[in-house]
């Protein structure tokens, strides 16, 4: 995974991709960060994270939380 912000100079972006993402299907999201005066990060509420995982991360992560509570239920 490659994270980076960046402060646009113009409308045009290039990307230079990591050799093994190369022949991959990958996700490009441009949202606006903003920007705080002593640049700390800023709280987040849970409702801006709506669709940050994929379907398969969210499904996996659901899974994993099942099990553990299955788990719990054994004891």
């Amino acid at each position: 995974m490659v994270r980076a912000i960046l402060k646009s100079e113009n409308s045009d972006l290039t990307i230079k991709l990591p050799e093994d993402m190369i022949g991959k299907l990958i996700e490009v999201i441009a949202f606006e960060v903003e920007e705080s005066a002593d640049q700390s990060p800023t709280k987040t509420k849970p409702s801006k994270l709506r669709g940050f995982l994929s379907a398969k991360s969210a499904e996996s992560l659901h899974q994993h939380i099942n099990q553990s509570r299955d788990e719990w239920d054994t004891l």
